[in-house]
């Protein structure tokens, strides 16, 4: 029999991700091992059992799988091997396998918890919610300790959740922040100088949207989704939400955004798609000179795919494309189209903190839909980035979190946007340091720093900006 069987402190469980509908809310906090689970045969070879369980504890189910699935002859009747079989076809997407595998451990040990966890969490991955709740309710009249009991609640949540999507659900949100932005308007410290150095015109002092402004803000938004059911996989999307932001002294730069949306889904197992389309407008006068007054206003039209894909071991992927149609009704230069692609990586670990990363980056091709006054020369450009998200819990209701972002513009027109730089090429980083508390079991309190630099060699668009704020924000559905 294997001894002392641990998977990296534990066998690792879909965590919670309020941002997919595809991932289970888990995370097992101590090893559930294999507690009498062990079958009297000792048919095959032990040294393969203690290979493959090594490599399971290397994170490598997919060549452990490899490794047991071709050695099934020599380990007939063996529950130790059908255990380790199952659990390396779990957390390598071949779920009908794994299923197969646990009930074959649990009809000589019904009582055994770690393949009923897993065969539950099979279950769940496979679309069968009436088998796997049933699964993890047997599980939990065994009187299991806390952190297994939690666990287990957190996966009939996740049923439940799941179940829900069949049914048709009003999801809404309400939020009001306090902040302080320090460059409102995102300009240089020295604008006479970054003139000189962009267009060689000596003395040219700051007014309007090109002054350095600060203030402090109050901000509020609401929005609301509506999902419809068509049938098991199928279902509609309508949605709309609002935004508003106003600075003390500083109305000009008061903000209004707006967005409608629409979309259709499918869901089946571990797998989703998402159409989507949507119209947004955002309005800002901001302090330009001119009559008519050009102002920050702009319409946007989009639509898009996305494909969601949740992998056994607690992680996700999704993969976007997507076309907009940007207008500034006010100042028609700037107008363009677009075609953008985005992917992104999500994992919760367990162990302390459940801690939860995120990764993405995109590309997008931005092409002007006019010329500048030469009749030659627009403002395409071409801009791709990269972001990281990561979350540690402190408590259930307490959580710390980061992001951190980097963002290449380059435009393709030469002198685009200044006389003395044939390409202009900008370089955002920002960051993001801050606290969750979750005060209310729907509502939260989230307090932020935000910093941000541009540096571009158009020295007129040099800036760094920082913010701190804080928001209360309350969920209903």
């Amino acid at each position: 029999m294997i001894k002392n069987f641990n998977l990296r402190g534990g066998r690792p469980w879909l965590a919670a991700n309020p941002l997919s509908v595809f991932a289970i809310a888990s995370a097992l906090a101590s090893a559930l091992v294999l507690a009498g689970a062990a079958n009297a045969a000792t048919t095959g070879d032990p040294k393969i059992l203690l290979e493959a369980q090594q490599l399971l504890a290397a994170s490598n189910p997919k060549q452990a799988y490899i490794i047991l699935a071709r050695e099934q002859r020599q380990f007939a009747d063996n529950r130790e091997y059908d255990y380790l079989l199952g659990v390396a076809a779990l957390d390598s997407g071949k779920i009908d396998e794994a299923i197969i595998a646990f009930e074959r451990v649990l009809a000589d040990n019904p009582k055994n918890a770690g393949a009923l966890m897993d065969l539950g969490r099979a279950y769940f991955l496979a679309g069968s919610m009436d088998l796997a709740e049933a699964t993890f309710r047997q599980l939990k009249e065994s009187n299991p300790p806390p952190a297994t009991l939690a666990v287990i609640d957190r996966h009939l949540q996740a049923i439940a959740q799941r179940r829900d999507q069949g049914k048709r659900s009003l999801y809404a949100y309400g939020e009001v922040s306090l902040g302080y932005d320090s460059n409102i308007t995102g300009v240089p410290n020295d604008f006479t100088a970054a003139v000189v150095s962009s267009f060689n015109i000596p003395g040219v002092e700051p007014t309007g949207n090109a002054i350095k402004r600060s203030a402090a803000y109050f901000a509020a938004a609401a929005g609301a989704d509506y999902v419809h059911p068509f049938n098991a996989n199928w279902s509609g999307l309508l949605g709309a939400e609002a935004r508003g932001r106003a600075y003390h002294q500083e109305s000009d730069f008061n903000s209004l955004f707006g967005d409608v949306r629409a979309g259709v889904m499918w869901n089946s197992g571990m797998q989703g798609v998402r159409f989507n389309a949507g119209y947004t407008q955002f309005k800002q006068d901001g302090a330009a000179p001119g009559d008519p007054q050009p102002t920050s206003d702009r319409k946007t039209t989009a639509a898009g795919a996305e494909y969601r894909y949740a992998m056994p071991d607690q992680q996700q992927l999704n993969f976007g494309l997507s076309g907009y149609r940007v207008r500034f009704p006010t100042n028609n230069i700037e107008d363009f189209d677009a075609v953008a692609v985005s992917g992104s990586w999500l994992k919760t670990f367990t162990g302390k903190g459940l801690p939860f990363l995120q990764l993405s980056a995109f590309y997008s091709n931005d092409e002007a839909v006019r010329t500048l006054a030469d009749g030659v020369t627009d403002k395409s450009k071409r801009v791709g980035g990269i972001r990281s998200y990561y979350q540690y819990s402190l408590t259930d209701k307490l959580a710390l979190f980061n992001g951190l972002g980097y963002t290449l513009r380059v435009d393709q027109s030469p002198y685009a946007r200044a006389t003395e730089v044939e390409w202009g090429r900008d370089k955002l980083a920002d960051i993001t340091l801050g606290v969750n508390w979750r005060f209310q079991q729907t509502c939260s309190m989230r307090a932020q720093w935000f910093g941000s630099r541009n540096d571009s060699n158009v020295a007129i668009y040099y800036y760094t900006r920082n913010e701190v704020s804080s928001n209360i924000r309350c969920d209903f559905m």
